[in-house]
């Protein structure tokens, strides 16, 4: 990988489109903030939210991780990641 590719991870909710900002959603991978680029609706199905977050580099190669998303406060459910 380029050290100028971007990877995102992309995720699937209900809520994120009700933030005041996009400075209310936090996202943690792996106990590593990671900046939500975009969070609001998914575009083709009423109701559905999406997450697109950037991961960061120091990611790479660290295996499975935790992943935890609030917004506006709320913990959403967390699940695991793995990054190669």
């Amino acid at each position: 990988m380029a050290a100028t590719d971007r990877v995102f991870l992309v995720l699937f909710a209900t809520g994120a489109r009700h933030r005041a900002s996009l400075g209310a959603v936090s996202v943690k991978i792996g106990g590593v903030n990671a900046d939500a680029l975009y969070a609001g609706p998914q575009g083709s199905f009423a109701g559905l939210d999406q997450l697109n977050v950037l991961l960061p580099r120091s990611l790479a190669g660290r295996g499975e991780m935790d992943v935890s998303v609030q917004v506006e406060g709320q913990e959403a459910n967390k699940l695991r990641v793995a990054v190669k």
